[in-house]
């Protein structure tokens, strides 16, 4: 052993003197080489010579001595090759006993010396259950139980095959001290051993994912009621994949409407490594901060803080692996996703199960791949090769790097999983990793994990951690996170735009309607028929606490029952914000309003729309406020996922077939619209059901007209007649060769009748995601019109949109709109 002992000797040496680097990662490198040489000959003339105490006092103290004295990457180069060569040298010494020790603390490990308890470890896959058995330390048997093709999946159809290997290896179910089982998808829960109890059973019954670990507990409990006596039998679960510890400030995503949590990762491999780890050194585990990357059919990364897991990269949305597609750029993938390049189905399957390299070049072997370069690869096919190994070297690199902050003092990084394995994608990843020592631990420790779990809790039964405790109070600890991350910092939208700037989004109308009411006045909304829920709900939205504060609002109706409505919903009647106007007639009392110049705009309560239209019209045209030639028509402005700027439909509400004139009104009332949404110049579809003229389609001539009515407009491009999906699709316009402006692009569409009108509207709310905000144009003045079948957000927008329109009127000098007096 002089070369071991040479070793520590001089990397102790050389950490007290201050050698010049080159000098010393030039001794360091000479003495590994033979320290290498002699470990490997050592274990040619002994396979178990680890087990002795005394060679590896000298091992640790050569790794403990390097570890002092690095400080340059030739230095952390070499620590890390030297504790992956004596952990892979001491993997399958005395059936993993070497292991098991570097797990388990002195007293479970004297424990199991002792008392040498029979436990059976269970972990079910898709189409199998690996098993284990252990006595104390040791490994004894280690398998996989296949189904059978065509056999039922279940619990106990797994444990009959389970039965089955076991008669046939001779161990005995009565013979058991423990069950170790994977756990499955229960509610997450921070890690460590627990005690399988029944809320774990309950919890499965809806799991927060369909797999086939869910079976391991029911199994485990199945299996230990076929024994002489179950009670004896200890069955416990260690660091569950739902395993979920991470910081607080990790679970910010970048939307308010989605957060992250700790769950997704290898938890039970990540942990066992790191306690490897910990003992290698010779440190306590909770003194080890530490990065460990588990790569292979998925893939994370889980950084160790303090013996907890703080941050992850988990095996879904991180590293591309062998079929997870991981990380994806958004702005390609949506640009994909709307031009159905990809489906939701198909993009739910890339990161489930045929993303990565099974995407990427056809197979989900690394191995199959990196042998086809000296197997028949052609000389492209070499160079795609080397770029895909290179840029999943790049992807578990950079993943790591991502979260090795510089606080938080990472010692190590370890490579772990099947495709640690490959010494190619190891070189790769450690080209990129030059700041703390890269160690290799292959394969998977899940098996010894769960054994050593079961071990220390019979051991010390009081280290197993009681499950609905932890359950629920990192339930309660991330509900308060969620609170917290859901604190409105301002109540309104605060969003720079520069002035002019076109509004694309229902969302930046909403947003520009609070800064115009903040910046003029709160106009007062007089609602016509205000005992009616909907508008009761939509009034108290338009005010509420954290949300959008838009108008006043002037409750018109029965007194009684627009009151118990209010009770009923929250909606407090302070007579500022909210005033009720007791009448027998809402109609009458309603004008009266809006001519006294105590209400501003009229919204739809329970009255008909036709009966508000009636009494507003007399009212307009007697009061000389309606023009002779303006009509009172509908748009609806349409906020659809797929498009990035808003449409404007009319009339689905209102004209029900409008002869010539009445659409040319209906199309100057939408370019109103069109103007308030700063739409520099409109491109106007009139609909038909085709692109050109045809005389037996009433519609096409008409639109046809339509558009040469406005063809020397400078202000809008109108063409007629325009199918939807020409109008619409600008793919589907090049397809069928159209030749005009609007080509898939329209800003506004003009329906040729109200039944078209309205079911296109309500297709597109019902169908396509679509948000959409209602108003009727009573010649100049705006009306709020909201349906019942609208969302909250879309009786939001819709007055949003109303008032928006009004007070651009009043700085126009169209309308009056001094502030009212009550």
């Amino acid at each position: 052993m002089t070369a071991f002992g040479n070793f520590a000797d001089s990397i102790a040496e050389l950490g007290r003197t201050q050698i010049a680097a080159t000098v010393r990662d030039r001794q360091a490198t000479v003495l590994f080489s033979d320290w290498s040489r002699e470990l490997e000959d050592l274990l040619i003339e002994d396979p178990v010579a680890l087990a002795d105490p005394s060679i590896r006092a000298e091992l640790q103290s050569a790794i403990s001595g390097l570890a002092q004295a690095q400080g340059s990457p030739a230095a952390r180069l070499l620590l890390g090759e030297m504790i992956s060569a004596l952990l892979d040298a001491e993997r399958n010494v005395q059936d993993g006993r070497l292991v098991m020790e570097r797990l388990l603390p002195e007293a479970a490990v004297r424990y199991a010396g002792a008392h040498r308890p029979a436990i059976l470890v269970i972990n079910p896959g898709s189409t199998s259950t690996k098993v284990a058995w252990f006595v104390g330390l040791y490994k004894i048997r280690e398998s996989e139980v296949h189904l059978a093709p065509g056999d039922p999946d279940g619990a106990d159809a797994r444990n009959d095959g389970i039965l089955r290997w076991m008669q046939e290896n001779q161990l005995l179910l009565n013979d058991l001290g423990g069950i170790a089982c994977r756990g499955g998808f229960i509610a997450p829960v921070p890690s460590g051993t627990y005690r399988v109890v029944s809320e774990m059973l309950a919890d499965l019954e809806n799991p927060m994912i369909e797999h086939a670990s869910n079976l391991s507990i029911s199994m485990a409990v199945r299996l230990s009621q076929l024994a002489a006596n179950p009670s004896k039998i200890l069955i416990t679960m260690t660091d569950p994949v739902v395993c979920d510890e991470v910081d607080t400030v990790e679970r910010i995503t970048g939307t308010v409407k989605l957060k992250r949590n700790g769950t997704g990762a290898h938890y039970l491999n990540h942990k066992a490594v790191w306690r490897i780890l910990s003992s290698v050194l010779g440190q306590p585990a909770e003194e080890v901060n530490c990065i460990t990357a588990h790569i292979g059919g998925g893939s994370s990364v889980a950084v160790h803080e303090h013996g907890q897991v703080t941050a992850v990269s988990n095996a879904f949305s991180g590293i591309p692996s062998a079929n997870r597609a991981g990380r994806l750029e958004l702005p390609p993938l949506l640009a994909a996703l709307d031009r159905d390049e990809i489906t939701s189905k198909e993009l739910k399957s890339l990161v489930f199960s045929t993303g990565g390299l099974l995407s990427l070049a056809g197979t989900n072997d690394f191995r199959a791949l990196i042998n086809f370069i000296q197997q028949g690869a052609t000389e492209d096919q070499q160079k795609k090769i080397q770029l895909i190994l290179d840029f999943f070297g790049r992807q578990i690199a950079a993943n790591m790097l991502q979260l090795a902050l510089s606080e938080r003092r990472i010692v190590a990084a370890v490579l772990t999983g099947g495709l640690a394995r490959s010494e190619d994608i190891a070189s790769r990843v450690r080209n990129h990793l030059n700041y703390f020592p890269l160690i290799r631990i292959p394969g998977s420790f899940e098996h010894e994990a769960l054994a050593a779990g079961t071990l220390q809790g019979l051991c010390t039964p009081q280290s197993m951690k009681n499950y609905v405790r932890e359950r629920d109070l990192l339930s309660d600890r991330r509900r308060a996170e969620n609170r917290l991350l859901d604190t409105t910092i301002f109540s309104e939208v605060i969003r720079y735009r520069k002035h002019g700037t076109p509004i694309t989004t229902l969302d930046e109308l909403l947003a520009s309607t609070c800064i115009k009411v903040k910046e003029t006045f709160m106009p007062t909304v007089a609602i016509f028929g205000a005992d009616n829920e909907e508008a009761i709900l939509a009034a108290k939205k338009a005010n509420e606490q954290g949300q959008y504060k838009l108008a006043n609002f002037r409750l018109v109706g029965d007194f009684a029952a627009i009151s118990k409505i209010a009770y009923d919903y929250d909606l407090v009647i302070d007579d500022a914000n909210y005033i009720i106007d007791d009448t027998d007639n809402a109609l009458v009392r309603g004008v009266e309003l809006i001519q006294e110049g105590k209400a501003h705009i009229v919204m739809k309560g329970a009255y008909k729309t036709e009966e508000i239209l009636r009494a507003v019209f007399k009212y307009l045209k007697g009061s000389g406020k309606l023009q002779p030639g303006q009509l009172i028509s509908h748009c609806v402005v349409m906020d659809i996922p797929r498009r990035n700027k808003l449409l404007i439909i009319s009339d689905a509400a209102v004209n029900t077939y409008p002869d010539q004139a009445k659409k040319v009104q209906i199309l100057e009332n939408a370019l109103k619209v069109a103007a308030n949404l700063r739409i520099p110049k409109p491109r106007v579809a009139v609909i038909s059901a085709i692109e050109s003229v045809n005389k037996s389609i009433e519609s096409s001539v008409d639109a046809a007209d339509l558009a040469a009515l406005f063809k020397d407009r400078t202000d809008c491009i109108v063409e007629g007649p325009l199918s939807f999906d020409v109008a619409m699709d600008p793919a589907i316009a090049h397809e069928k060769k159209y030749k005009g402006q609007v080509a898939g692009n329209a800003d506004i569409l003009i329906m040729p009748d109200i039944d078209a009108g309205n079911v296109l509207y309500k297709t597109l709310t019902t169908q396509s995601g679509a948000v959409c905000a209602g108003v009727i144009l009573l010649g100049d003045m705006p009306m709020i019109l909201t349906s019942r079948g609208d969302s909250a957000r879309s009786k939001l927008a819709s007055m949003a949109l109303s008032i928006n329109m009004y007070l651009d009127l009043v700085s126009k000098g169209v309308l009056e709109g001094p502030p009212p007096t009550v």
